[in-house]
């Protein structure tokens, strides 16, 4: 089985309308949908937005569906230089951006770092040969100012900054389950980052749930058809 995050229910909308024998499941923590993708069994679940949330709700997936591997999808503000709307970011690593460096290093697995598989990466690099491959910086409040922006360049060379990635993948870390994070660009990140979001969200939630669908075809099913 192969398990499917995002944070809201626009980004998962279009995972489920290419889902067949759908079964919604539903109990504390953890609202999604059962069903095969490209001939795959999934569960699909919407963990809501924010890192504890995301956390809570992969871990509940792994103890009790025990998936060979975990993707996560959704949007995105753009940090890296020259990303626009609609770009699209395939993590290689993913990291908190609202933690000190110095307590990732004593007190986080390896470093604070989480390295997404690469069998993963590849899949949805293939489903979207235009995207972009660095880092993803997440935490739990949302990036609209140039100031922060400019640091999660520097700090990190991010290339963009979401709320739920890094606690996905730190959740898979710990549990050895493979996995993988794409996210789409629905805004840049700065002063009128909420306007462009809500112009340009479902849009983006669409793009990276396409993507996401056609990985799983290339790894585990048919290619990529949508």
């Amino acid at each position: 089985m192969i398990a499917i995050i995002t944070a809201m229910d626009v980004e998962l909308e279009n995972i489920l309308s290419r889902m067949e024998d759908v079964r919604e499941v539903r109990r504390p923590g953890l609202f999604g949908y059962t069903g095969r993708l490209a001939g795959q069994e999934v569960i699909a679940a919407v963990c809501s937005v924010g890192k504890v949330c995301a956390a809570q709700c992969t871990q509940l997936l792994i103890s009790e569906y025990h998936p060979e591997a975990l993707l996560h999808s959704g949007i995105a503000g753009a940090v890296g230089a020259g990303l626009r709307h609609l770009d699209v970011v395939v993590a290689r690593e993913l990291t908190y951006r609202d933690m000190k460096e110095k307590t990732k290093r004593e007190f986080l697995p390896f470093g604070g770092y989480f390295v997404a598989d690469p069998k993963l990466t590849v899949a949805l690099r293939k489903a979207c040969p235009e995207s972009h491959l660095g880092c993803i910086a997440t935490g739990d409040l949302f990036v609209n100012d140039p100031e922060e922006k400019a640091r999660l360049q520097r700090d990190y060379n991010a290339l963009c900054a979401e709320m739920e990635g890094a606690a996905v993948a730190h959740v898979c870390t710990v549990n050895r389950v493979p996995f993988g994070v794409i996210r789409c660009i629905s805004d840049l990140a700065n002063d009128v980052a909420y306007d462009d979001m809500e112009n340009f969200e479902q849009r983006a939630a669409r793009k990276s749930a396409d993507i996401l669908c056609d990985a799983i075809g290339y790894l585990w099913g048919n290619e990529g058809q949508r």
